[in-house]
């Protein structure tokens, strides 16, 4: 999602909730009025399309597979 997308979809949201405020739409106590709403965004969440490749984050997920997989095994059958 680029730069101008999330803008415009920001743009957008905000209109909605002043177009809910002008009618006489009222929230209950319940719920929660985030104040970034581009947060709650799939994509942008950690672990998505944003994620770097580091070499250190690879080797670390390597790793952390490897000790699994060694878990698992069963030592004394063999």
């Amino acid at each position: 999602m680029s730069l101008k997308e999330t803008l415009k979809k920001a743009k957008q949201i905000e209109r909605q909730l002043e177009q809910q405020a002008e009618t006489g739409v009222q929230h209950s106590l319940g719920t929660v009025k985030p104040r970034n709403y581009l947060a709650l965004d799939p994509l942008l969440r950690k672990g998505g399309i944003h994620e770097k490749e580091d070499i250190d984050i690879v080797r670390k997920k390597r790793r952390r597979e490897t000790k699994q997989q060694l878990r698992k095994t069963d030592w004394l059958s063999e």
